[in-house]
């Protein structure tokens, strides 16, 4: 349902700034140059020509308030919304803006809801649903890669790769049906090599966007690394060599660090979240036992471990427990205190380094940039699912493909047809060509004012 109401809101912060700009949208935007005057003569929206910035003075009668502002209409469809778009610069005094924001109300404009210009944008064809939410994505991202992947599928990168994928399934449709309608027909069974082939190319790109996902998530939320080992080999010296400043209490004292600490920071550009757990041991003591159960849990969860031997003495049952414990995880094993010890004969040990004193600090990072250079690789493609909706459609639409392609020779080609048709309705939800004012109630939802 395409709206026929004109929208106003501020397009940057409400706040005092050098400049708050607003936009206006919709049949009636045209008249806030009633608002306006230049050279001190009344303005005629009907003279006024799109495309063009010009110096007015915007006058608020009712609070006796006046500014000079930058103008500029955009002439429907040729805007973002589609629809006649007029945006105002004004100096940041939010008491002045929301004056004349009032001012601009009153000429039978209400205010804008939460993403309610992209969702005007979607519904008159300019953005599909991928670019309208990579719009958020692109505001939110937290990286230089989640920017730039964001920004790919404002480009309409993804809603490609979707309709490349919606193309293949239609073609393998339309030679199902030729079996229904032509039974006597072999072309089907002639064909079937060739539609198991597609099944398995269409897998490989939906799987490639799934893993897209996950690596856009970790750009935008950050990578969870956790720094373990037992007590006393200098966990939260490394916590403070990362972070530069003493975070973490460091002592002799085993058993310090009760429970984990967090802060978040930058490694090579990308965002993490590093922890510094409880040093693992057997604990007949409550408190400490609780920390070391949390250090546990962290572990399991964590992207990578930083674990940490003390190589100015021999390895414990403690080490190799923590050693067999994290077997299993992304791990970086990493000898400590280079300090006081030339001792590099520990065949687990990944790097040596000395936390205390910096020794090899800046190895250490670049391994950590490896890793986490690892987890964008994904998204570094233009194509990426960027959303937990498009994530999930793509599993279902997964799932339906791998079943189509075990049950192509076996079962009725009618029930296929049906699944294809499924498959290809969720393609067009993610891409908004097949829509419920639900999704779009869930897709723009999470907007703010003015986008």
């Amino acid at each position: 349902m395409i709206n026929t109401d004109t929208i106003a809101a501020p397009i940057t912060p409400l706040v005092t700034s050098p400049v708050i700009s607003l936009r206006i949208s919709g049949s009636n935007a045209l008249k806030v140059y009633s608002l306006m005057e230049k050279g001190g003569k009344s303005i005629n929206p009907s003279d006024i020509k799109p495309n063009y910035v010009s110096l007015y003075c915007f006058n608020i009668e009712k609070e006796n308030l006046h500014d000079d502002v930058l103008a500029v209409y955009f002439k429907a469809p040729h805007s973002f919304t589609g629809e006649d778009v007029v945006e105002i610069s004004f100096h940041g005094n939010p008491v002045l803006v929301n004056a004349a924001l009032s001012a601009i109300y009153s000429l039978n404009i209400r205010p804008a809801e939460g993403g309610e210009f992209s969702k005007r944008a979607f519904l008159n064809g300019k953005i599909d649903l991928t670019q309208a939410e990579s719009i958020q994505e692109l505001i939110s991202a937290k990286s230089v890669e989640g920017v730039n992947s964001a920004y790919n599928q404002l480009q309409g990168f993804l809603k490609h790769e979707l309709d490349n994928i919606k193309d293949k399934l239609l073609k393998m449709k339309a030679v199902m049906e030729a079996k229904i309608d032509f039974p006597d027909e072999d072309t089907v069974d002639e064909e079937l090599p060739v539609l198991k082939q597609d099944c398995e190319n269409i897998l490989s790109v939906i799987n490639s966007l799934i893993s897209s996902y996950k690596s856009y998530r970790n750009a935008n939320r950050g990578l969870e690394i956790v720094i373990a080992g037992k007590p006393n080999v200098g966990k939260s010296s490394l916590m403070n060599a990362f972070l530069k400043e003493e975070r973490a209490i460091v002592s002799d004292i085993a058993g310090t660090t009760r429970d984990f600490i967090k802060e978040s920071l930058y490694i090579g550009g990308f965002p993490v979240h590093l922890t510094d757990t409880a040093g693992i041991r057997l604990s007949d003591e409550n408190i400490e036992q609780i920390g070391i159960d949390r250090s546990r849990q962290k572990i399991e969860t964590a992207d990578i471990v930083l674990l940490l031997l003390d190589v100015s003495s021999p390895l414990t049952e403690e080490d190799y427990n923590i050693l067999e414990y994290t077997k299993n995880s992304n791990r970086i094993i990493i000898g400590n205190k280079l300090d006081i010890t030339n001792n590099k004969s520990c065949d687990n040990a990944d790097i040596y380094i000395s936390a205390k004193t910096g020794i090899n600090m800046e190895k250490l990072v670049e391994i950590l940039n490896e890793k986490t250079s690892l987890h964008d690789n994904e998204i570094k493609s233009n194509a990426a699912a960027i959303t937990e909706r498009h994530h999930t459609i793509l599993m279902e639409i997964k799932e339906i493909i791998e079943k189509i392609g075990l049950s192509l020779g076996v079962y009725p080609i009618d029930m296929l047809c049906i699944d294809l048709e499924i498959a290809i309705s969720l393609l067009s939800e993610i891409t908004g060509d097949n829509y419920s004012e639900k999704v779009l109630d869930i897709v723009f939802s999470s907007f703010c004012i003015g986008k």
